[in-house]
C-alpha cells in the first residue's frame, strides 16, 4: 500500500504525533482530541509545497498555530516522510502568526540535501548559499529547477493529497451549469457536477469513472438513484423507475445523504493511484447502509489502486466495519504513556479484549476514546 509518515510537534491541539497509515484506516477520538487538526496538517503540507507559506497558512487559518500553553520560543515542527525522503519544517510562531522565516530541511536517506535556518533570508544547498524565494518553499524551488528527479516521489505525494469535508452542500444543491476542464473534486465539493459531466462526456479518457460512481451510488442508495443526466450543462437526477425526461430532479431536490455519497465516490474515483485521501467525519448525512456500502467501495479502491484513505469518525457504524482490521483503527487521546499518538487499537488492547464486542459498541460505551468526565461534586 502507499504509505507515508507524518510527524507533528506542538501543532495546535497536538503536542506530539507520529503516524504512518496505509490502506483504508480510521482515525477516532473524543471531541478536541485532534482528528481534524491531523488532517489540517496534511492540507498545510500540500498547500506549502504547491502555493507557499502564505497560501498554506490561509488554508488552515494560521491563527493559534502553536499549541496553547507552549513557550513562545518553541517552534512548531512538521515532518513528512515518503519513499526515503524526509522534509522537516520548523515554524517560529506567535499568537498573531509567523514571526519570521521558517526553517526547512530536506533529507535523502540520512543525507542532508539542503537546510534553511529559521529567521535567515538564505538557504544552503551543498556549498551554495541561495536567497530565499518570497513565495515558494525551498523544496519547491529545488523541484522546479528540474534537476532533482529523485524528489518525484515526495513531490507527487504532496501534490496529490486530497482532504474532504465539510462539503459545501449549498453550492452542490445549487446545481450550476457544469464547466469544462475539471477532472477531480475540489476539497469543498463545489465542482461536483462539472467533474461528473466531464467524466461522462469522455469515458475513455477518464477510464469509466462516471460509470463507476453511478454503479457504487446505486448500491449505496438503491431506492434513490437510477442515473444522472446533463441538459445544457445542468444536472438532473433520476430515480430507478424513471422513464420520462420530466422525472429528472435538480440537485436542490435531492437528499443531502445522496449528494454526500456522490461527493465521496467522486473524490475516490478521481484520486491518482498511490495517492492519499482523507474524509473528515464521512458518516455525516448518511444512513448506516450507505456508510457500509461506501466504506466497502473505499476498501476495494485502496487495495486495487494503492491508495491510503483515512476517515475520521465518531460513528459506531463506521467503527464496526473495522472489526476484522483493528490495526487500521488509530486512536487519539488514548492517554497511554510510551505509546505514539495516534496509536493503533491493537497496541492499546489485546485481541481478547477487542473480541468482547464490536468496536462501535465499545466506543459507544466509552471503553476507548472517551472524554475525561470529572467526578460530580460531593
Amino acid at each position: 500500500m502507499a504509505s507515508f509518515t507524518l510527524r507533528l510537534r506542538e501543532f495546535r491541539t497536538l503536542g506530539r504525533l507520529d503516524w504512518s497509515p496505509k490502506g483504508l484506516c480510521v482515525l477516532t477520538g473524543a471531541n478536541g482530541a485532534g482528528k481534524t487538526t491531523t488532517l489540517d496538517a496534511l492540507v498545510f503540507s500540500r498547500a506549502l509545497f504547491t502555493g507557499g507559506h502564505e497560501s498554506a497558512l490561509r488554508a488552515v487559518d494560521g491563527a493559534n498555530f502553536r499549541r496553547l500553553g507552549v513557550d513562545s520560543a518553541t517552534a512548531v515542527e512538521l515532518t513528512v516522510e515518503a519513499s526515503g525522503l524526509r522534509w522537516l519544517l520548523r515554524f517560529p510562531m506567535s499568537a498573531s502568526g509567523l514571526m519570521g522565516a521558517y526553517g526547512e530541511e530536506l533529507y535523502q536517506g540520512d543525507e542532508l540535501v539542503f537546510r534553511a535556518p529559521m529567521y535567515q533570508d538564505d538557504w544552503f544547498l551543498g556549498q551554495d548559499r541561495i536567497p530565499r524565494d518570497e513565495q515558494r518553499c525551498c523544496a519547491r524551488v529545488l523541484w522546479d529547477r528540474g534537476s532533482a528527479e529523485w524528489m518525484r516521489p515526495l513531490a507527487e505525494f504532496l501534490e496529490t493529497i486530497r482532504v474532504y469535508g465539510p462539503y459545501w452542500l449549498n453550492q452542490v444543491k445549487d446545481g450550476s451549469a457544469a464547466q469544462l476542464g475539471d477532472s477531480f473534486l475540489h476539497g469543498t465539493g463545489r465542482n461536483l457536477w462539472s467533474v461528473l459531466s466531464n467524466w461522462k462526456a469522455s469515458p475513455l479518457r477518464y477510464r469509466g469513472q462516471f460509470d463507476w460512481v453511478l454503479t457504487e451510488a446505486r448500491k449505496a442508495f438503491p431506492e434513490l438513484l437510477g442515473t444522472i443526466e446533463f441538459d445544457r450543462g445542468l444536472p438532473y437526477l433520476f430515480h430507478p423507475q424513471a422513464t420520462d425526461p420530466a422525472d429528472g430532479l435538480p440537485p436542490s431536490r435531492a437528499a443531502d445523504g445522496l449528494l454526500t455519497g456522490l461527493l465521496h465516490l467522486t473524490a475516490l474515483a478521481g484520486a491518482k493511484p498511490g495517492s492519499v485521501l482523507a474524509f473528515d467525519e464521512m458518516e455525516n448525512q448518511l444512513h448506516p447502509h450507505a456508510i457500509r456500502s461506501l466504506l466497502s467501495a473505499m476498501r476495494r479502491q485502496a487495495e486495487e489502486r494503492d491508495l491510503t484513505i483515512c476517515v475520521t469518525t465518531h460513528s459506531p457504524v463506521v467503527l464496526n466495519q473495522f472489526r476484522d482490521d483493528p490495526e487500521q483503527v488509530y486512536v487519539l487521546g488514548h492517554g497511554v504513556e510510551g505509546v505514539d499518538v495516534p496509536a493503533p487499537m491493537t497496541e492499546l488492547h489485546t485481541e481478547e479484549w477487542l473480541a468482547q464486542a464490536k468496536l462501535g459498541t465499545l466506543y459507544e460505551r466509552l471503553a476507548f476514546s472517551a472524554p475525561t468526565i470529572p467526578n460530580p461534586a460531593p
